[in-house]
């Protein structure tokens, strides 16, 4: 498994969606997973001025019955398809508990409580990014130029501009 880091919150067509970007520490490997927009409003938010309620709350009711959160993980299921689960351990190290959540609850459970974020291999060979690739580059020079469009747009379109 390999750790991740939130890079960002980015939007993958106009008016269509976003993902979050996670970045594979000290790697190669990118992943983009969709999230909502509440759930991207959170983790797009640097000091988490709005922190969701219902984080905590589920730590402490874990926490409640004698065990902890150690670590969120990214996986895919066996058609292929983005899940997430988030791994409990009890006072027992040969106990451990996989509780499945949404890839989204997920990235905003492991951001609240600081605990790792890991992607599978597997999730990073079916569904990973390689930004090695040449069509790749040129779609991600598309982006950036999406993304400085509409930014200079919001720019101009500012109260006060």
């Amino acid at each position: 498994m390999r750790t991740m880091s939130l890079m960002g919150v980015r939007s993958t067509t106009p008016d269509s969606g976003l993902v979050a970007v996670l970045m594979e520490e000290g790697g190669p490997g990118m992943l983009a997973v969709p999230v909502g927009a509440r759930d991207g409003l959170l983790l797009s938010t640097p000091e988490w001025s709005r922190r969701p309620t219902w984080a905590p709350f589920l730590a402490a009711c874990v926490d409640a019955f004698g065990s902890s959160v150690l670590r969120v993980v990214l996986d895919v299921d066996d058609d292929g398809g983005l899940c997430c689960t988030a791994v409990l351990d009890a006072d027992t190290p040969t106990l451990s508990t996989s509780v499945p959540c949404t890839p989204s609850d997920g990235l905003i459970l492991a951001s609240a409580l600081s605990v790792p974020l890991l992607a599978t291999g597997a999730l990073l060979r079916l569904r990973g990014i390689d930004l090695g690739e040449e069509e790749l580059q040129h779609r991600l020079q598309q982006w950036r130029r999406a993304l400085d469009d509409a930014a200079a747009e919001d720019a101009a379109s500012a109260p006060g501009s």
